[in-house]
């Protein structure tokens, strides 16, 4: 049922006339209402709220001297691995933990920094598992829990851990000499290039590792060198790059760079015929060929002619097509570096020999 308030006509033009004079009044009268009444009505809430605030965190602490069971997640490290084997399987390094506790402590727990892990000993199955038989070993965690427990902070009970079984699978050690090898990049001076070998002192180092990665293993490799710029021998100690589950008898070996500067030699060498019948004498024009190569100026002087051999083959006559034959360079010294000779092919004559 709805009630409405009948105002006195007379009231009624008395309100209109009033506002129609200031039409602020209207305006006045909301601010009344939101300064002094909704004012008070916020504070109640805010009081109110207040309260509310304090009750729970009470209640929160009240809480937090009850008992708890949760699961944490906890680092740990393994000691006493056997030394006359290498491990080939990951090992879990967290373990999940039901543990029992204050709400207090496990807050705390769970605010603070990394723990320090806890330690699995494997000191009473080493002989158990230095069994040269044996490849793999099977740790029931349940067994580890009385020790992992002491190394807890105190009240917090170990209830129970995750994984129930930890799987550690090896295999047996074995040695092996493997040469040490370059892992270089090298940018040159101008007319400076390498001369000779890259070499290493040792040139090689025992390495001892499971025999799933020795057997196929045919060398170790520095870590990546680069060098720019190079205009004369170098030698640098560099470290060996690591191997998982394979250690080395010496980690550094020193690298020796021979570089030096080049220079431009020409040679003239004179064509020899191979395979020419007793009977028959093979000439070609012309009876020498240009060899041209890179010298190094330290070995200069000591290269010539007769270091370089240049031959051509009666046999090929018979598959020639034209009529020049092909001339092979067959010895040159390893000193001289880009090599090429010119012509590559030769024009010949056959005559009776007159021996």
């Amino acid at each position: 049922m709805v009630t409405y308030i009948k105002l006195p006509g007379f009231l009624f033009c008395y309100l209109i006339y009033i506002y129609s004079l200031d039409d602020n009044l209207f305006h006045k009268a909301k601010e009344y209402f939101n300064n002094r009444i909704f004012q008070r009505i916020d504070q109640k809430i805010l009081t109110y709220m207040v309260f509310v605030g304090i009750a729970t965190i009470f209640w929160f602490f009240n809480k937090l001297g009850n008992d708890f069971t949760t699961t944490i997640d906890y680092p740990v490290r393994y000691a006493n691995m056997p030394k006359n084997k290498v491990l080939v399987n990951e090992l879990p390094k967290n373990l999940h933990l039901n543990v029992n506790s204050f709400g207090y402590k496990l807050l705390i727990y769970k605010l603070s920094p990394a723990p320090y892990p806890v330690v699995i000993n494997l000191e009473d199955y080493i002989k158990q598992i230095n069994n040269p038989n044996i490849k793999q070993f099977q740790l029931n965690t349940r067994y580890a829990r009385e020790e992992i427990n002491k190394q807890m902070p105190n009240d917090i009970e170990v209830l129970d851990i995750l994984p129930d079984t930890i799987s550690f699978q090896f295999a047996n050690i074995l040695e092996k000499k493997v040469p040490v090898k370059a892992n270089v990049s090298l940018d040159f001076d101008q007319q400076c290039m390498l001369d000779g070998l890259i070499s290493f002192i040792p040139d090689s180092i025992i390495v001892k590792g499971p025999h799933t990665i020795l057997d196929t293993l045919s060398g170790v490799f520095i870590k990546k060198q680069v060098f720019s710029s190079l205009n004369k021998p170098l030698q640098r100690n560099v470290l060996i790059k690591e191997i998982k589950q394979v250690k080395y008898d010496k980690k550094r070996v020193i690298m020796n760079l021979p570089v030096s500067k080049f220079t431009q030699a020409t040679y003239n060498v004179s064509i020899i015929p191979t395979n020419v019948p007793d009977t028959l004498e093979l000439k070609t024009f012309p009876r020498q060929i240009q060899v041209t190569g890179l010298v190094s100026l330290n070995d200069y002087d000591k290269i010539n002619e007769s270091d370089f051999r240049v031959e051509v083959d009666y046999f090929e006559i018979a598959k020639l097509l034209g009529q020049k034959l092909g001339v092979k360079l067959i010895l040159f010294p390893s000193k001289v570096k880009s090599l090429d000779y010119y012509p590559q092919s030769v024009e010949f004559i056959i005559e009776k020999s007159t021996f």
